[in-house]
């Protein structure tokens, strides 16, 4: 809920309260309940001929106290809504059941978006490198990775084409074998950060840096403990 529409309906509120429960009606009721309270105080005898300020006073405050409480449970059930939703999402995202039995390029992809996280492996000269990469995105239909031409990964592919991915969703993993081939339409750029908006603050599809690459002659291959391995070429 919007902070400016909370206080002017805050102020709504009060004002409604403070013209309808400062009556003299009100404040009989107040004062028949309260009555103890107010013999103590010594406020009785004022009672009888005029409302005594304490009494507005108190109900005042009595009346922000319970509207302030009402907007913080309402703050916490929407909160609570958001983290239930968002979990809810998470939970379905990461249990997600992907068929390993008959695989295809669609199913490497699936696998790979699921873990969020794999490895790409280089080649430098005769020593192996390799880092984690987040993005994978498919794309008349062949698998594309992301990267910048600045960074060492792009120089070193650029050089030996061929890479390995690797990654392990908490059960099966998946290994590939592929050379990758550099893609640098604007087309295929933009296509991927459409499907990873947060690359836009870095990258531009028409910029000299964004890099896309296509894996070509990959062999995909499926793992899971007691079970045969899955094999998938594309």
């Amino acid at each position: 809920m919007p902070i400016l529409f909370k206080i002017i309906l805050l102020i709504l509120l009060i004002v409604f309260l403070f013209g309808f429960f400062f009556t003299e009606k009100y404040l009989q009721i107040q004062y028949r309940f309260f009555s103890w309270h107010y013999k103590l105080s010594g406020i009785d005898a004022k009672f009888k001929t005029k409302s005594p300020t304490t009494v507005k006073i108190t109900s005042l405050i009595g009346i922000i106290f319970v509207l302030l409480i009402y907007f913080s449970a309402l703050e916490d059930i929407e909160k609570k809504k958001l983290n239930t939703s968002t979990a809810e999402g998470q939970k379905t995202e990461v249990t997600e059941t992907i068929n390993l039995e008959d695989p295809d390029m669609k199913t490497v992809y699936d696998f790979l978006k699921k873990c969020e996280t794999y490895y790409l492996a280089t080649v430098e000269n005769d020593q192996p490198r390799v880092r984690p990469f987040g993005t994978i995105d498919l794309f008349e239909d062949k698998l594309y990775i992301q990267t910048g031409k600045v960074k060492n990964v792009s120089k070193q592919m650029a050089k030996n084409p061929k890479v390995e991915i690797c990654a392990f969703d908490g059960s099966s993993w998946i290994r590939i074998e592929a050379t990758v081939v550099n893609d640098d339409r604007i087309e295929a750029k933009q296509h991927m950060l459409d499907n990873y908006p947060s690359l836009r603050q870095m990258y531009k599809a028409d910029d000299n840096n964004t890099q896309v690459l296509y894996l070509k002659d990959a062999t995909a291959t499926f793992y899971s403990f007691g079970k045969e391995p899955k094999v998938v070429k594309f």
